[in-house]
């Protein structure tokens, strides 16, 4: 990397950094408010999931149940989330958030410790995480990324490991909870992991089978209306580059086709599950910014290969609160929409990093024995053996 680039992520970081407390002195903490409220309307998602829940347990549909948000996650999910439905909401919440925030967390730390990770540059790195906007709007709205996350970590930790039908199961379980997610099931596949590629597959269709039977045939039927009637959402939050095109005015197609782009780019550039994670976000309909908790541990392959900067730069973006689409670009001129853009450009600048910033020594790679790649990654390059 030159010089004038590293300057310039310098730069970039401390200018985040800037807005980031601007907006605490001038607005304070909206996700922290999010966070300590015991409105659990304020919690929307964890409101839809332990409604779907609670329906489940007493057989009504957990797709009619007036939340404030629509269930687009299939009845595999509800089925996990039933015994919540058990709790009131509001201790449901707490439970679920304290669950999710383990897992996002916990998840970034083994994949830390699984690429030795400096202590001072590991630490650092999950504060970042810990104080970001998309851990802390997960933990407050109560989403389902922290079990997405600990799936694809499983995942990524069986495949270093040449476990390679105990990843395929958690990916296709991870793909059965979220859909949209189906492009990571590429990256077996293009490797000619064929025992990923099965498990994967029986992980998916076992987990719908699941749903199917628990929650009864018609309520998948019911959750494909559901999801086929969602329209695609321009607001500022939603990442993607189908809505990122929409919003600025063009055709949602164009978005999906750059979308579809940049997974074919990547899995032609890296094996890195994170980089193509990245680039399937940037493809789907909706992957709201809170989703970018899904890419974190991808910054930990920067730090691995002591770039600074770079990691710097990643890690302080996604510290810009909400408090950017609440206060600022509120209007609907072409400035106000690129300005609402900011969380597809930071996903876009995951994507890059994750994407082109790479050696050959890939840190998602499964190695044969005797490769020893880059001899400058010994301690990397033990793992894979």
């Amino acid at each position: 990397m030159s010089g004038g680039v590293r300057v310039l992520l310098w730069v970039g970081a401390a200018t985040a950094a800037m807005v980031t407390i601007w907006f605490l002195v001038a607005y304070g903490s909206a996700n922290v408010a999010r966070i300590v409220s015991t409105d659990v309307l304020w919690h929307a998602d964890l409101d839809t999931f332990h409604r779907s829940a609670v329906a489940l347990l007493h057989g009504g549909s957990i797709y009619d149940t007036g939340a404030k948000l629509v269930n687009l996650n299939p009845p595999v999910w509800t089925v996990l989330f039933a015994p919540l439905g058990l709790l009131k909401p509001l201790a449901a919440y707490w439970v679920f958030s304290a669950v999710t925030a383990v897992l996002v967390l916990g998840s970034a730390l083994l994949v830390a410790r699984e690429l030795d990770v400096s202590p001072r540059a590991k630490w650092l790195a999950v504060a970042a995480m810990a104080l970001s906007s998309p851990f802390m709007g997960t933990v407050a709205v109560g989403q389902v990324y922290g079990v997405l996350l600990a799936g694809l970590t499983l995942s990524w930790l069986a495949t270093r490991r040449g476990h390679l039908a105990q990843a395929g199961v958690y990916l296709g379980l991870v793909v059965a909870l979220k859909p949209t997610l189906a492009p990571l099931l590429l990256l077996p596949l293009v490797q000619r992991q064929w025992r990923t590629v099965k498990a994967a597959i029986v992980g998916v269709l076992a987990a719908t089978v699941v749903g199917m039977v628990v929650a009864g045939p018609a309520t998948t039927v019911r959750w494909l209306s559901v999801v086929r009637t969602e329209g695609l959402s321009t607001f500022g939050d939603n990442a993607s580059l189908p809505s990122l095109v929409a919003r600025l005015g063009g055709p949602a197609w164009l978005g999906f086709l750059l979308g579809a782009a940049a997974v074919g780019y990547t899995l032609r550039r890296t094996t890195n599950l994170w980089a193509l994670t990245a680039a399937t976000l940037l493809l789907s309909p909706i992957a709201w910014h809170n989703y970018l908790v899904l890419c974190f541990p991808g910054v930990f392959a920067v730090l691995m290969r002591r770039r600074f900067a770079t990691a710097a730069f990643l890690l302080t973006l996604p510290l810009i609160g909400v408090e950017w689409g609440m206060h600022l670009w509120k209007g609907d001129s072409l400035v106000d929409r690129i300005g609402q853009s900011l969380y597809c450009f930071v996903l876009v600048s995951w994507w890059v990093v994750l994407t082109v910033q790479h050696d050959r020594d890939d840190p998602g790679e499964v190695r044969e024995p005797g490769d020893l790649g880059g001899a400058e990654h010994g301690s990397a390059r033990t793992a894979h053996q």
